[in-house]
């Protein structure tokens, strides 16, 4: 085995056992104000391999962290099905996981350049990219928003419509957005994350409530990792490069 990739699993290794000891934590405290009756294996499941997943891949090149991503996506997708969501199994099973198969390629060979070719390294969007990017994500939004009132009829709240529409505009760019590791991926996990809290309080979800709290202490560590490791002629819209 290469030194490299002994390298890249010992963090798979040392990152799943950190995702171990945060959810002994979740678990704990979840048993101290009485929410035990409320918790849902296959919830703390994906939860507990997609922190693995994300802690994982802080390191740009560490592929393996997919592996785990694609298992907490396929439990995710399971889990919102139960929970009846109109919208959201569709998107794990027909765009998320098909996009972390996808990255893991691109990833593996992408760690494998050839000789004076560019490194693969994080870089945020050029200013034109980020600006459709942008635009794309309140397209998506208002879409995503329309589909579940007019097409769905579904009879929530206006205020968990939103909710939801943020949490799916913004984690199905975040899934496209990492596979070429760009670095303003992780303004879209985070924007998931904090709608995903907003969202549990207004279901008054609190074990679901928790979970997403430690997504998006995660994912902001995550954004602030990459921010550093991005090298600076790769600002790109930061710059004002075109």
């Amino acid at each position: 085995m290469k030194k490299e990739t002994s390298q890249l699993l010992k963090e798979v290794g040392l990152n799943t056992l950190l995702s171990i000891a945060i959810f002994a934590v979740v678990l704990l405290f979840l048993f101290l104000i009485g929410q035990e009756e409320n918790i849902k294996n296959i919830a703390i499941a994906s939860g507990l391999i997609g922190s693995a997943y994300v802690l994982i891949i802080r390191n740009p090149n560490n592929y393996f962290g997919f592996v785990l991503g694609i298992i907490s996506s396929i439990l995710l997708g399971i889990q919102f099905y139960q929970v009846q969501s109109p919208d959201l199994p569709f998107l794990y099973f027909f765009v998320f996981i098909p996009c972390q198969f996808i990255t893991l390629y691109t990833w593996i060979h992408g760690n494998r350049n050839k000789e004076n070719a560019a490194p693969f390294n994080p870089s945020f969007l050029s200013l034109v990219p980020f600006l459709l990017v942008t635009g794309l994500f309140f397209v998506l939004f208002f879409a995503d928003l329309l589909i579940v009132r007019l097409v769905f009829h579904d009879t929530q709240t206006l205020a968990i419509q939103v909710m939801s529409a943020l949490v799916v505009a913004s984690s199905i760019l975040a899934n496209f957005l990492i596979i070429k590791k760009k670095t303003d991926t992780w303004y879209y996990w985070v924007i998931f994350s904090i709608s995903g809290v907003i969202l549990n309080i207004l279901y008054q979800d609190y074990v679901t409530l928790t979970l997403f709290v430690v997504y998006t202490v995660i994912n902001f560590n995550a954004c602030l990792v990459w921010i550093k490791k991005t090298p600076k002629e790769n600002y790109g819209w930061l710059k004002g490069k075109n």
